[in-house]
């Protein structure tokens, strides 16, 4: 009887070495692979996600650049575009009524009239001159303001009335030039001086 029972644990000692142990190490084989292969995806999984922060992070960042970029161009830009609105309401018009107004003077379109033949004799150009002024200022006003040599060198002896708005047109009738100093004129000339200085006190 005990020699039946010494044969029966042979024989399950011998199945457990043939067929139990193979099988518990190859099962440990594939837990230990498996786990590797978890700690492999997760690494993965991991750097991808890192990756993909970082990426998102620098789009972000380079859109928010952009963003702020665009909208500090835009607020110059609409800065620009007050000031120029504010220089449009105030200082053009203003300076076109205070030159509209100093043109129409017969005192000033004589002291024109005067610096402008005495420019050109000192140049030595004895041409041929004549010289226009609004209609709606009194020719007779303006010359008799005039000195005698500025009246001898007009080939009418006198200014001309014509269209103008304001100021005056010098004609050098020998050599068919005209010099504008209309008060259209004069207002872009004196503008472009003065322009910086009321962006100066009106801006800061």
């Amino acid at each position: 009887m005990e020699a039946a029972k010494d044969r029966v644990k042979k024989i399950c000692d011998a199945l457990r070495k043939e067929a139990l142990e193979p099988a518990r190490a190859e099962a440990a084989k594939i837990i230990e692979a498996a786990e590797k292969e978890a700690w492999r995806i997760r690494d993965e999984a991991k750097s991808e996600s890192e990756a993909m922060l970082n990426e998102t992070h620098h789009k972000i960042q380079s859109e928010q650049e952009i963003f702020e970029t665009s909208l500090s161009q835009a607020s110059r830009q609409a800065i620009e575009f007050l000031k120029q609105k504010i220089e449009e309401s105030l200082f053009q018009p203003a300076l076109k009524e205070m030159i509209e107004r100093q043109t129409k003077d017969p005192k000033v379109l004589s002291e024109l009239i005067t610096a402008v033949v005495r420019a050109i004799d000192r140049e030595g150009a004895s041409v041929n001159l004549s010289v226009a002024i609004p209609a709606q200022i009194s020719a007779d006003r303006v010359n008799a303001l005039l000195s005698s040599q500025i009246l001898e060198r007009l080939k009418e002896k006198g200014v001309l009335l014509s269209s103008l708005g304001g100021g005056i047109e010098v004609k050098l009738l020998d050599e068919k030039m005209t010099i504008d100093l209309s008060a259209e004129t004069l207002k872009e000339l004196v503008a472009t001086y003065i322009r910086k200085d009321f962006r100066k006190l009106f801006f800061g």
